[in-house]
């Protein structure tokens, strides 16, 4: 191990407690929706986020069922930002831990590529998608956990029976954590099945079958996961990812979005996509060849990136597309200590000059990062104190109709129109989004929790005449704020306002012109 790994993961680790300290508690939107799922199935013992009609408006059914688990002993609505920093934590622990054992033999580049995720997993972006309150930290460290597994089994004699129920088990948990791990699970099974057979090369078709049964492992424990889910749910793709599809969508407009959140996300993104590049041509110079295993290895972002296009999917943020990245990442630093041959000199130093050049980015990313997230944090920190601190569970009687329903919807627990389609059933969801506002409005509701556009949208359907402002929220992002606005009927006017302890204002002050 080289000398200034435990100094610098020492000081890494520090960088991530104080960033945890200064984000807390900005939970993202969606991580509401979990725990709204959470407590009624706790209470009602069925996923629903009404706590009425099942439905599956949740990307992840494990992490429901242990925010369930969990909120029988905490009651406090900080859990999912709790939940998620834990295993933030754990993640970079974890691989602090695991790379020195891991990397005995290495090559020194390797070393520098695991402190260089280590950094860009303690980075500013990565508290802000990993520690959200959602289920990535999570994921991650399933998918780490099965990165080392199958990077140890692709170099050993044989499979043992232990090891196999161990990759059934990462992969039938892994998929309930978010079921496109199915896909994940094809091709960890293709990677471990490649690599056995590249060291191996079984010669006859009873010993190749044989080989591919064992390196299935994962696929197995992913597909029972899934007809878990099946059976659980009545269809295996959440309406959430209904609702963000649109098949006949231009797949610029899905590339461009994809594009979007990349630079945005900077070290958790466009940096990261770079670094995984440079891993990947590390295996190829180190290695002296471009394998089957290294492809199957590096093909989760171009498959996902593909299926996204061929969906029309709408990208909202790169916590899609982390665990794409994550996976190849680690898998390429790994197979750098199964390297036997020294790499030719320039293409050697050509990596060298790459890793410095990531460096780089990453300490002009910094201070970037840190201005722009901790305004965000402080804005969003504000807007999460003032939904605890009013009364809006007096609502719960009063219909409601939101775009983002997560914050609204856990604080109010009231009847709930959602416009976009993630919590109302698959019907909803399978609508367009124009008819579900239609629908939403149909349903006269008492008050209101929209933004900008969705006011707009709302209004060309809902007559909105003599309605009021009871309160304002910033969801900030990095560009500029994000203004919410909770907004009231004549007849409810009265009611919302007391509950958010705020005077009315009449709703034209906001009103504007449709954006062009």
């Amino acid at each position: 191990m080289p000398k200034s790994y435990r100094s610098l993961t020492i000081l890494l680790a520090v960088w991530l407690l104080v960033w945890l300290r200064l984000s807390w508690p900005a939970v993202q939107d969606d991580a509401f929706i979990h725990l709204r799922y959470a407590v009624n199935l706790l209470r009602n013992h069925m996923i629903s986020y009404d706590g009425v009609h099942p439905d599956y408006g949740t990307s992840s059914l494990l992490y429901v069922w242990l925010l369930a688990g969990l909120r029988g002993l905490f009651q406090s609505p900080v859990l999912p930002r709790a939940v998620s920093s834990v295993f933030h934590v754990v993640l970079f622990a974890g691989l602090a831990w695991a790379f020195p054992r891991a990397l005995r033999s290495a090559p020194r580049l390797a070393w520098a590529f695991a402190l260089l995720l280590l950094t860009i997993l303690v980075m500013p972006m990565a508290v802000r998608w990993l520690d959200d309150g959602m289920e990535t930290s999570l994921t991650l460290c399933l998918i780490s956990l099965l990165v080392f597994s199958i990077s140890r089994l692709g170099h050993t004699q044989q499979i043992s029976n232990r090891s196999f129920a161990w990759l059934f088990i990462l992969g039938l948990v892994a998929t309930l954590a978010r079921v496109e791990f199915l896909l994940l699970m094809a091709v960890a099974s293709l990677t471990l099945f490649f690599v056995r057979y590249e060291s191996a090369s079984p010669g006859g078709l009873r010993a190749r079958l044989r080989l591919a049964i064992s390196c299935a492992a994962p696929l197995f424990g992913s597909i029972v996961a899934a007809g878990v889910i099946y059976l659980s749910m009545h269809a295996l793709i959440p309406d959430t990812a209904i609702a963000k599809a649109d098949a006949q969508a231009p797949w610029m407009s899905t590339l461009h979005a994809t594009t979007s959140v990349f630079v945005s996300a900077m070290s958790m993104g466009v940096i990261l996509l770079l670094f995984w590049l440079l891993t990947a041509a590390a295996v190829v110079v180190y290695k002296r060849r471009v394998s089957l295993s290294m492809l199957a290895a590096n093909s989760p972002f171009p498959l996902v990136l593909a299926l996204a296009i061929h969906r029309g999917q709408e990208v909202q943020g790169v916590r899609y597309f982390v665990w794409t990245l994550i996976f190849p990442i680690l898998w390429n630093i790994l197979e750098l200590r199964w390297s036997e041959a020294q790499p030719r000199r320039l293409p050697a130093q050509m990596l060298k000059f790459a890793a410095y050049g990531v460096v780089c980015l990453l300490l002009i990313a910094a201070p970037i990062e840190s201005i722009l997230l901790h305004r965000e944090f402080r804005a969003r920190e504000q807007s999460f104190a003032e939904f605890r601190t009013q009364h809006l569970e007096r609502l719960s009687s009063l219909k409601l109709v939101a775009f983002d329903v997560g914050y609204i919807g856990y604080f109010t627990q009231s009847p709930l129109c959602d416009m976009a389609g993630l919590v109302n059933g698959r019907a909803s969801a399978a609508l367009p989004f124009e008819d579900r506002v239609k629908v939403c409005a149909a349903e006269h509701p008492n008050y209101a929790f929209v933004s900008g556009f969705s006011l707009w949208e709302l209004g060309n359907d809902l007559d909105l005449k003599g309605w009021s402002i009871c309160s304002e929220y910033d969801f900030a992002n990095l560009r500029a704020p994000d203004l919410h606005f909770l907004i009231a009927s004549p007849e409810a006017t009265a009611e919302v306002c007391r509950a958010a302890g705020a005077t009315p204002r009449p709703l034209e002050a906001i009103l504007h012109p449709a954006p062009q």
